[in-house]
């Protein structure tokens, strides 16, 4: 036996051979780590300078937010996503209808290439009031046709209720309404629970640099080319997974909020209610999926009641993403808007 077998053996000898192993292992993944947020800092720096934002970035009180308008004409079509989602969403849909009028898309604080504002709740009463900054910090003042898809539909029927001389149409697609049920309420929590928990190991993932070294892992969204380019260049290196989070967290006061403000009736500004028939949630059994049908069915039906003037088409060719995945029935939908406020003006 050597001296060296020897002095392992010895209590002490063990002790000291084992701190020096942890510290050695300790160091590698020191050094590891540092390794990693540098090359993620430069992997995060090279998917930003590659896919700036396009349209502007407009300041609206200490931080900027992002809009992109395309086209010409009166009057202006302003399309808002839904929850988690930003103005790509937008991008089958906006560079065909801005042939007929001036349509814009923007990112809600947080979102996309919009600047988070750190001191305000994610609700929509806030969202509301960003927007109101923004539209008046970049000077567009003619009437508007409003486009929601699914908690963005909420956002614009609160925007309309303070606004009712200046918006000439609502569109609102497969859009959350305030008046949930019980039973939807419980499920949809329960989901965002699941959801936000999700989303806390991905803004790790994000924060360290792992999603801007390997952004061709984020799935795919159903976006054109470019779209899911630049989806995936914010959703690795921006504020956007953790402004979901807080998006997601504030949802109830957000409909609490609605429901305080009584959103009856629009008067006799026209709206056109599009909602999908074929819906599917991965994490709710089948009974689950049954019942939210059910109720969001119930809900588009209550949105169609909005207006003296208004529209439903259901159909059974999309998910939740009718925009994306019918983008044609979305820009007929709000042709129609557009044509008949010109009309009557």
């Amino acid at each position: 036996m050597n001296a060296k077998s020897e002095y392992l053996r010895s209590p002490r000898g063990f002790r000291w051979w084992l701190i020096r192993v942890v510290m050695v292992t300790v160091a590698i993944i020191v050094a590891a780590v540092a390794y990693l947020l540098v090359v993620g800092a430069s992997a995060k720096s090279e998917l930003i300078e590659s896919n700036p934002a396009p349209g502007r970035l407009v300041d609206v009180g200490g931080y900027k937010m992002h809009i992109n308008c395309m086209g010409e004409g009166s009057p202006t079509v302003l399309m808002e996503a839904g929850a988690g989602d930003f103005s790509v969403t937008w991008s089958a849909v906006q560079p065909k209808l801005s042939q007929t009028t001036r349509v814009c898309s923007y990112d809600r604080s947080g979102f996309g290439w919009s600047e988070p504002n750190a001191e305000q709740a994610r609700t929509s009463q806030t969202m509301v009031q960003e927007l109101e900054t923004l539209l008046a910090n970049t000077n567009i003042e003619d009437e508007l046709v409003l486009v929601g898809h699914s908690f963005g539909g909420l956002n614009v029927r609160l925007f309309a209720d303070r606004h009712l001389d200046k918006v000439v149409g609502v569109v609102l697609v497969d859009a959350l309404h305030e008046d949930v049920s019980p039973e939807m309420q419980r499920i949809n929590s329960e989901a965002q629970l699941a959801l936000v928990e999700e989303l806390r190991v991905v803004s790790i993932l994000q924060s360290i640099g792992l999603l801007a070294l390997s952004p061709e892992e984020i799935p795919e969204q159903g976006l054109p080319l470019e779209a899911m380019a630049q989806y995936r260049a914010i959703l690795a290196t921006g504020s956007q997974v953790d402004t979901m989070i807080a998006e997601l967290s504030a949802i109830e006061d957000s409909l609490t909020y609605a429901r305080s403000l009584d959103l009856k009736h629009l008067d006799n500004i026209p709206v056109a209610v599009l909602t999908a028939t074929h819906r599917n949630q991965p994490s709710l059994s089948e009974d689950q999926n049954k019942q939210m049908a059910k109720a969001w069915n119930k809900m588009q039906i209550a949105q169609s009641k909005l207006s003296s003037e208004s529209y439903f088409v259901s159909t059974s060719k999309s998910g939740h993403y009718i925009q994306l995945e019918q983008p044609e029935l979305v820009i007929r939908t709000i042709n129609k808007l557009v044509t008949r406020a010109r009309y009557k003006g």
